[in-house]
């Protein structure tokens, strides 16, 4: 097992840029990839429904389980998107906040600063696992933005710009 080091995260609306700029600071650290993505194409190939437009609840039990794990495990400094983003989903859609998640500990497992990739409508696209239309993104960013301020997370706005300004922008803020 790895000696725990808090995370950065990096986070936002779907189609915001963030796994894309992720893949570019891999070349330079360890990142941990979207445990969300991972679990929508594990329910998907399973005909199940656990997915953010599905069973939400499902959804957030999965991810929260696998997360965990990753996060107990690996030795990566920063992640696409965190567990706060699940408080995010279930608040859009009016479900109650589950106690693993409220009383989850945020402030020891990620750092105080937090990258946030705004909503971009010239870069959004809808794929297989991405079936969001723009207009529930800009109601996730909300969230995001409330979750994250709330919890006393510092929010640093990512420029729109490519992914490789934006991963030189989060290498030279770390």
């Amino acid at each position: 097992m790895h000696s725990f080091q808090k995370k950065y995260i990096i986070t936002g609306a779907p189609g915001t840029g963030k796994t894309t700029t992720i893949n570019l600071l891999k070349k330079t650290m360890s990142c941990m990839d979207e445990v969300s993505r991972k679990v929508i194409l594990e329910e998907q190939k399973n005909n199940r429904n656990g997915m953010p437009w599905g069973d939400i609840k499902r959804f957030s039990n999965l991810v929260y389980n696998a997360t965990s794990q990753e996060l107990l495990t690996s030795d990566a400094i920063i992640c696409d998107r965190s567990l706060l983003d699940l408080e995010a989903y279930l608040v859009i859609e009016n479900k109650t906040i589950p106690n693993y998640l409220r009383n989850f500990s945020y402030q020891d497992t990620y750092h105080k600063t937090v990258f946030f990739a705004p909503t971009w409508f010239d870069i959004y696209c809808q794929d297989g696992q991405r079936l969001q239309e723009f207009d529930y993104c800009l109601k996730l960013e909300k969230a995001l933005l409330k979750q994250y301020k709330n919890k006393g997370f510092e929010v640093v706005m990512l420029p729109k710009v490519s992914p490789l300004k934006r991963s030189k922008f989060i290498l030279e803020f770390i």
